[in-house]
């Protein structure tokens, strides 16, 4: 169903199935799958390619131009997958080359004011809340999670798993299955409640348990870290660690450790001193 208000290029491929709110607009090119529901004041740009029972919120724009001081002339696509949840005011833009693509996976919430910039990659079953910022070139692994307000800078990546505290200002990459606090933006442990939702084996998280003190507690140099890595997990989930760091190419966020413990030496009360001096003196006049 199409409300008469809306604008719908007659070059858009748009399935009979789909609903298209108040004052929306799909321009020519633009192709919108099975089930999709675009409400009210959307706007789905040229080269943007929905999936099946996607839902867009009120106001969002999918497939603007690169933000650039140089726009392309001929950029490339949006795609966003199957069921992902676009809530109201999100933007994603185009890719900068024409034969490459900005790519929202599948079973994804982006939520209220988010961005995904040019050639920003999103994995599966990823949750982006309200106001994150995703620079260009930004990778986001499977089922991550990146709290409110949160900025990725450009060409950075999110490893599987992880979890982006709110606020965070990340400028490096950040490895899989780990937790990072929002206000330094360093890690702070494994993401042990996305571990466990995700259905890792017992097994599997003493793996990764045991892979992360070797990464942050052995001192080892980096290359000595990746190959101890690379020995000591060949398969399974924790030998993702050692992929990870290979790909690097911004540096990586480090752990978040408290101060080392320092002892508190408590000195008498002057009365007490007065006292011990007292008896002293009373000692040697006896003596």
């Amino acid at each position: 169903m199409i409300h008469p208000t809306a604008v719908v290029s007659p070059r858009a491929v748009v399935h009979s199935s789909v609903e298209i709110g108040p004052f929306s607009i799909v321009e020519a090119d633009a192709v919108i799958g099975q089930g999709c529901k675009l409400a009210g004041r959307t706007t789905i740009k040229s080269h943007t390619v929905l999936g099946r029972d996607v839902i867009v919120g009120e106001g969002a724009v999918l497939g603007g131009l690169p933000q650039h001081i140089s726009p392309p002339e001929h950029p490339g696509r949006v795609v966003v997958g199957e069921r992902t949840v676009i809530r109201e005011n999100v933007t994603i833009h185009r890719a900068m080359i024409g034969e490459g693509e900005t790519r929202i996976g599948s079973d994804c919430l982006m939520m209220v004011g988010s961005h995904a910039a040019h050639d920003v990659r999103v994995g599966n079953r990823v949750i982006i809340t309200n106001n994150v910022l995703l620079g260009g070139h930004v990778q986001v692994g499977d089922r991550a999670v990146l709290g409110g307000a949160a900025a990725v800078h450009q060409f950075c990546r999110i490893g599987r798993l992880a979890m982006i505290g709110a606020c965070a200002k990340v400028v490096q990459d950040v490895p899989p299955f780990v937790m990072t606090d929002g206000e330094s933006a360093m890690i702070v442990g494994l993401n042990k409640v996305g571990l466990r939702r995700s259905g890792m084996t017992r097994e599997e998280m003493d793996d990764l348990k045991a892979a992360y003190r070797l990464i942050h507690r052995q001192g080892l140099l980096f290359d000595e870290m990746v190959a101890a890595l690379a020995a000591a997990y060949p398969s399974g989930p924790a030998a993702e660690f050692a992929e990870f760091y290979r790909g690097g190419k911004r540096g990586f966020v480090q752990e978040r450790r408290s101060p080392p413990k320092v002892a508190i030496r408590i000195h008498a009360a002057q009365d007490e001193l007065e006292d011990e001096d007292s008896s002293e003196q009373r000692t040697r006049k006896a003596g």
